[in-house]
């Protein structure tokens, strides 16, 4: 009878565990959009868009002279190893440095929306949970962008 029990409890406890799980793949199919913007005080700012279908991108300000003006159609590929690398339950835990302003220096800010909800996070600092899925975002937005050029 105690080894039925115990039997039935570990069942139940797998069970619990497998229900509770998501894995990226659900969550990263609830992603609409991702920017990526990078301000430079009152030096201009730049700006990355990217959508399951396109790419936009804009810069304003007088140190951004090399940063393209572009919106374009993106692959599907591009869209999904993008979003690949983003789990939304490490996005709650990420933790906002000090947002700097206009006269303090530059900002970087990642602006995140699934279906449920938009993040909004600024300056990241390097031991918040979040820290090195958003710098391989950062990375893989100004790569594909160099490549829609």
């Amino acid at each position: 009878m105690m080894k039925i029990i115990k039997i039935g409890f570990a069942v139940s406890a797998l069970a619990m565990f497998m229900l509770s799980c998501k894995t990226t793949a659900q969550t990263t199919s609830d992603i609409k959009s991702i920017n990526y913007t990078h301000t430079f005080g009152r030096g201009g700012a730049t700006s990355v868009t990217a959508t399951p279908d396109s790419i936009v991108s804009s810069a304003t300000g007088g140190r951004t002279q090399e940063f393209p003006n572009l919106q374009k159609k993106i692959m599907v590929t591009d869209w999904q190893k993008l979003v690949s690398g983003l789990n939304t339950s490490v996005l709650e835990q990420t933790v906002s440095g000090p947002r700097r302003g206009v006269y303090d220096g530059p900002d970087q800010i990642f602006r995140i929306i699934t279906k449920d909800k938009e993040y909004e996070i600024y300056n990241v600092p390097t031991e918040s949970p979040g820290y090195k899925q958003l710098e391989k975002l950062k990375t893989e937005m100004e790569a594909m962008l160099s490549r829609y050029k």
